[in-house]
């Protein structure tokens, strides 16, 4: 894969908590350009008040959780296109 990067896509705030939804990105080319594109995204929520430096660990990890998804699913779908096209007509 190429080089990544992980942002946050959406912050709620409340009173009681502050939802945020986190999207880990990826390079890849495309003829002559590079282009970005999502690799996935996961929604993570935090006590209200709390300050955006304390959540950096937790949306690193989110990154992190998200890369480790997308590879799995990436071994997933190569399997049953594998499959798929050893399968015989009945």
């Amino acid at each position: 894969m190429g080089t990544k990067r992980v942002s946050v896509e959406s912050c709620k705030s409340g009173l009681d908590r502050v939802d945020i939804i986190v999207v880990a990105w990826d390079k890849r080319k495309e003829g002559k350009k590079t282009v970005e594109f999502p690799l996935g995204e996961k929604g993570l929520s935090f006590p209200g008040g709390t300050k955006p430096r304390d959540m950096l660990d937790s949306i690193r990890e989110a990154g992190e959780q998200i890369e480790e998804a997308a590879t799995q699913a990436k071994e997933i779908r190569t399997e049953i296109n594998q499959l798929l096209s050893e399968e015989v007509p009945k």
